[in-house]
C-alpha cells in the first residue's frame, strides 16, 4: 500500500495501548466528548473512507481517527468536506 499519510512513515504502527493513551488525554482535557452514538457513527464513516490507512489513521490530516472522533468539537478533515 502506498503511504500518503501526512504524518506517518511506511512502517508506522500504533498499538491499541497508544491509541487508548491518546484517548485518555482527550477525556482528561475537559473538551466536550461525542456521545456513544455519535462516536460510533463517526467511526463507521471513517471505516469506509478511502483516506483511512493502517486501520486507524486519517491520511487527510494524520490523526488517529478513534482519538479525533472522540472530541465533539472536531470535524472530519476530508478534503471534499466533513463526512461526519
Amino acid at each position: 500500500m502506498k503511504n500518503d499519510c501526512r504524518k506517518c512513515s511506511d512502517n508506522m504502527i500504533v498499538s491499541d495501548e497508544e491509541i487508548e493513551a491518546q484517548m485518555k488525554k482527550v477525556i482528561e482535557s475537559g473538551v466536550p466528548l461525542a456521545d456513544v452514538d455519535l462516536y460510533r457513527k463517526r467511526l463507521a464513516a471513517c471505516a469506509v473512507c478511502e483516506h483511512l490507512v493502517f486501520g486507524n489513521t486519517c491520511k487527510s490530516c494524520g490523526c488517529l481517527v478513534r482519538v479525533r472522533a472522540l472530541n465533539a468539537l472536531r470535524i472530519c478533515p476530508h478534503e471534499s468536506g466533513s463526512r461526519w
